[in-house]
């Protein structure tokens, strides 16, 4: 083994999850390498204050500020969840739609293309089409103006400059609206 695996494995020694067949090869391993029985020796150091370091309390209010915290997290994870589901119901919905026009559809074709309102309607869909067609050709040339306008210095300075501000303005924001707010911290859970 290579020294690199032999400290690996020391730290997992300290932490008392080797066996004693892996602590012999780390022993003799160590009591031929100076560089490894310095690293132990180092480990062995760093625990014995770990361990008879005290236990520090949190800072005050540490435990209120968590809370929030954890409060908010969970606000915007049920947030997106709320999101995704009304997306997937939504598609559903679309879908569920989709497929009972469908089949009613063939119905109403019947007696549209037997009363010559077909004729037409195939018309203003011709009409709606182009109309479609001109207005992603539009939408096209914004875009492609909004791209090269992206690249622009201004731009760009007016870009980071809004997001500064919008962090700074987060930020005095939020401080006044906790300050203001008294925090409850149930002791139960």
């Amino acid at each position: 083994m290579k020294c690199d695996t032999y400290r690996e494995q020391m730290s997992l020694w300290i932490d008392s999850q080797l066996t004693q067949d892996e602590i012999r090869r780390i022993e003799a391993h160590t009591a031929t390498c100076q560089a490894c029985r310095s690293a132990l020796d180092a480990l062995h150091r760093v625990d014995r204050l770990l361990v008879s370091a005290p236990m520090m309390s949190p800072a005050p209010g540490f435990s209120a500020r968590f809370q929030v915290k954890l409060v908010a997290r969970r606000r915007r994870r049920r947030t997106w969840a709320g999101v995704a589901t009304l997306m997937l119901a939504t598609l559903a919905l679309l879908m569920g739609a989709i497929i009972v026009v469908g089949i009613s559809g063939l119905a109403l074709w019947q007696s549209l293309s037997a009363s010559g309102l077909l004729t037409q309607g195939i018309g203003l869909l011709l009409d709606l089409g182009k109309a479609l067609a001109a207005s992603l050709r539009l939408t096209w040339l914004v875009i492609d103006a909004l791209s090269r306008g992206l690249r622009h210095p201004l731009f760009i300075a007016y870009t980071v400059l809004t997001a500064l501000l919008v962090v700074a303005w987060t930020q005095i924001v939020t401080r006044r609206v906790f300050a203001r707010r008294p925090v409850t911290v149930n002791s139960h859970g």
